[in-house]
């Protein structure tokens, strides 16, 4: 996804926020579209970081430590179901975005999915894609793209998570042999590059690409108002 990202924004020597960076697994695709600064409320995760063009900062998103409009593009990958207060954190983002700049995210889909895993990985709520489009628009971001992930295996991970709600178990994270995760990951390659052009139906995650306005949300509201 984020390969497909940087292939098709229009980055060239930008200033990238990860926000949420963790151990910075993401800097590795978007390090070819500029400068990376991580953001984590974590500070042992910057310890396992390193690399020239990638900076950590220790903060809180809900209280970025950043200067206003500063920000090509901001991606938040599975980040805000861990927040109390993720409508403060997009509209945090909004202000350190630059005009015209862009925010792509992901987070949990579907509450009804809620289980145990949800628990061990310390989430606050899981996401419609209607509901998360609503509060990024709230923040005064424009949406160009939003879509459901993890499509082709939603129906058995569903089921086996509904099943395992009575269970005392935590994470559902498990080892599974090669060739099944070598063909679950083309079947993820695919489906990021779907994304930007089909909304698929449902999915254990949901994606959103947006845009801060040229214009800021001034803009966006005229333009809402004459529809």
């Amino acid at each position: 996804m984020l390969r497909s990202l940087v292939e098709r924004l229009p980055l060239w020597d930008a200033l990238i926020l990860d926000a949420g960076c963790g151990t910075g697994y993401a800097r590795g695709e978007l390090g070819r579209a500029g400068t990376v600064i991580g953001l984590d409320a974590s500070p042992e995760v910057f310890a396992q970081q390193s690399g020239d063009r990638v900076m950590g900062c220790l903060g809180l998103i809900e209280r970025a430590p950043f200067k206003e409009t500063v920000f090509d593009l901001v991606v938040a990958l599975d980040l805000l179901e861990h927040l109390e207060d993720d409508e403060g954190a997009l509209r945090e983002i909004y202000r350190v975005c630059r005009p015209g700049g862009h925010l792509v995210l992901t987070a949990p889909a579907y509450q009804w999915v809620w289980s145990r895993h949800d628990e061990a990985l310390g989430h606050c709520r899981r996401y419609s894609a209607a509901d998360l489009a609503k509060k990024v628009r709230s923040a005064g971001f424009t949406i160009r793209r939003l879509s459901y992930m993890v499509t082709a295996v939603f129906p058995a991970a569903a089921a086996y998570r509904l099943m395992r709600r009575r269970s005392r178990a935590g994470s559902d994270l498990f080892r599974v042999p090669e060739p099944v995760n070598a063909l679950l990951g083309a079947l993820m390659r695919l489906e990021s590059r779907l994304v930007w052009n089909v909304s698929l139906p449902f999915g254990l995650s949901v994606f959103l690409a947006a845009q801060k306005e040229p214009g800021g949300h001034e803009a966006v509201q005229n333009r809402e108002r004459s529809r």
